[in-house]
Parts: structure tokens; sequence; C-alpha cells
């Protein structure tokens, strides 16, 4: 599990990605988690915002697998986040979860680097 804690709704809440963020999201999304990251990257790339519906549904995924294996009660409540959140504070949110979900499967980030030709040696 990776975490981050963030301040969503003017509340400091603890996001998380794992395994449970992952069924989570499928239950509520009907998507797999990873197709939605998909979608994340090319909306940023677009400088759109990601799928509102998707995105709640994956704030409180994340935020639900942290607080459930702690056995603690969510700080932020679904209403809350729909009611009361501003785009800034989704797209945070949003964006920290992608930064969790790359770390938690050690996606390398960046372009490339090109192998450096071995030392060629003179006989």
């Amino acid at each position: 599990m990776k975490t981050k804690e963030i301040t969503l709704c003017g509340k400091q809440v603890t996001l998380a990605y794992c395994f449970a963020t992952e069924i989570s999201f499928k239950l509520l999304a009907e998507q797999e988690c990873t197709a939605f990251m998909r979608e994340i990257i090319l909306a940023l790339q677009e400088s759109k915002m990601p799928d509102t519906r998707k995105s709640i549904y994956l704030i409180m995924s994340a935020m639900t697998a942290y607080y459930e294996s702690r056995g603690e009660k969510n700080p932020l409540e679904d209403r809350e986040l729909v009611f009361h959140s501003s785009p800034e504070d989704v797209g945070l949110a949003v964006g920290t979860i992608a930064g969790l979900y790359i770390d938690f499967y050690k996606i390398p980030v960046g372009e490339p680097k090109e192998k450096e030709p071995a030392d060629e040696k003179n006989d």
C-alpha cells in the first residue's frame, strides 16, 4: 500500500493505492482502474479534467482503502466530496492517486535513457 496525506475540502485525509483501491473503484465505476489511469493521462495531456464521476469514485476508493485498512471511518463523506470539493481539490486528489499508482506498480517515469555504448578495447 502506498499512501499520501493531502488537504481535501479543508480536511486532512490520507489517500492510498493498493488492490483494495482497484477493487472498490471497479465496483463503483464498472471499469478497471488501470483503464481510468490511461484516461487521466490523456485528459491531462489535453489540459482537460478527467471524468468527474469516475474521479470522485477514485478518490473515495483511495480514501476508503486507507481508512478501512486501519479500522477507521473516512474523515470525508462522499456527500461532502460531491458538494463541497473544488476542481482544484479533485485535480490534486486524482493527481496524487495517479502518483501512488505509479509508485505501487513501480512504473518508470520520464523518457527512457539511451544505453551508452560499451567501451571498446583496442588490441
